[in-house]
């Protein structure tokens, strides 16, 4: 009971301190800064009200690993002082952020309602291309697949053949989704 209590004075209290920052920070840039990492893996972010920055990814820092600053709309790349500046690296992950967002947003504006949707894109969005077909399965277009995964009367005997074994490919993966963002029971047999 009191871990409950606690978590929602949290969460009230994030949201409050996110509408104060809101508009210093950088606007909605800012916030899908923010809402970029998965919240379930349990990622830090640093937020400085003074210079007026956010780093996610903190805990990346003290694994050698390189982590992300956002400050007046811009990103920059943050890495030990003995390594050197990989540009290489810098414009894969910024392309592979541009295209993730690409993903996200157009689900979004494809299902502005379903508002569960884009947590499954969180994790799939390496497996799509910029046309948004998926890369091992350039058949299945991402409007195609929120169809199927949207059918809450789906049957597997009327199931195209291609979204099974999408699924089937996924779960090989090992990627799993939240259960209340697949509302096809053939795909939550799969990816739930």
């Amino acid at each position: 009971m009191e871990n409950q209590c606690l978590s929602k004075l949290l969460t009230a209290n994030s949201s409050f301190l996110f509408r104060k920052l809101f508009p210093r920070l950088g606007g909605p840039e800012y916030l899908s800064f923010y809402q970029e990492p998965l919240k379930q893996n349990f990622d830090f972010c640093y937020i400085n009200c003074n210079k007026n920055y956010m780093i996610n990814y903190v805990n990346h820092l003290f694994q050698n690993k390189t982590a992300i600053m956002f400050s007046a709309k811009e990103k920059y790349l943050i890495h030990k002082n003995n390594k050197s500046c990989d540009t290489s690296h810098s414009t894969s992950a910024n392309k592979e952020s541009t295209e993730h967002h690409d993903v996200i947003d157009f689900v979004k504006s494809l299902y502005p309602k379903q508002k569960f949707l884009p947590l499954v894109f969180q994790s799939l969005s390496p497996l799509i291309d910029k046309n948004m077909f998926f890369i091992n399965f350039p058949n299945v277009h991402v409007a195609d697949f929120c169809t199927f995964i949207n059918n809450k009367f789906g049957k597997l005997e009327s199931t195209d053949l291609r979204f099974i074994k999408l699924c089937k490919f996924l779960q090989n993966q090992n990627i799993k989704c939240a259960k209340i963002s697949i509302k096809n029971p053939v795909a939550q047999k799969y990816l739930c």
